[in-house]
């Protein structure tokens, strides 16, 4: 029968403490453009009837024409936003299991853009950059990442490295921290790759616990709870 390595096993056997909420940075945005979109909108509909009153019907229907253009791109950016959230709460769901000793959500970083879509802590120490998509990914050497032919926003690779930087900047910590790409429904195995030096796991959902569980056990669960109470 097989049996589980030490560390593994002392890893399946903690307790996790965890803060902040999954998906919650990407749901606030997905909140503020529907709000958005809902203003252009009320505000294309009264301007558009000002002018209509005023004796200027093709203005007015220039206007309105525009803000429900404005609308579409809000309502769209909003969409994005939610599914983004979603992809975050199931990867999240896939760590139920993990038992490390702190997983933080949406962690943020002074001096750094953004947040951290998740940072897990103790014993090992990641930061990971979750993604939407299902398919099979390409990557490029310039950070981009392409799923099923599409090309992902920005440089994911490149922001999992900067990432993973920006929390070990955070938390003091003088163990490295392992810069994970996860990509919500990659069809591929995990890979490992070199990203200007630095080393990028990339992985699916689906593997992202035999991921974080392969890397180095750097922290014990005093120091990993001591990093994460920046969080707090």
């Amino acid at each position: 029968m097989l049996s589980h390595p030490p560390d593994i096993v002392a890893t399946m056997s903690r307790r996790t403490t965890h803060i902040g909420y999954p998906g919650a940075s990407p749901r606030r945005l997905a909140r503020t453009r529907r709000w958005r979109a809902r203003l252009v909108a009320t505000a294309g509909v009264l301007a558009a009837s000002l002018l209509l009153v005023a004796g200027l019907p093709l203005a007015g229907l220039g206007v309105l024409l525009a803000a429900l253009a404005s609308r579409s791109v809000l309502a769209g950016r909003a969409e994005r936003a939610a599914a983004g959230a979603n992809a975050e709460r199931r990867v999240a769901e896939h760590l139920g299991r993990l038992r490390a000793d702190v997983i933080i959500h949406n962690a943020r970083s002074p001096g750094f853009s953004g947040d951290v879509d998740i940072v897990v802590l103790g014993p090992m120490a990641a930061a990971v950059e979750v993604k939407l998509g299902a398919g099979k990914v390409r990557l490029a050497a310039d950070g981009q990442v392409r799923v099923a032919g599409r090309l992902l926003p920005g440089r994911p690779l490149r922001q999992a490295v900067a990432m993973a930087a920006a929390t070990r900047r955070t938390t003091g910590l003088a163990a490295p921290v392992a810069a994970v790409l996860c990509v919500s429904e990659m069809r591929q195995r995990p890979r490992l790759v070199d990203v200007d030096g630095v080393a990028v796991w990339v992985t699916s959902a689906r593997h992202l616990r035999r991921v974080l569980l392969r890397l180095p056990h750097h922290l014990d669960r005093a120091e990993a709870h001591v990093a994460a109470s920046i969080y707090e």
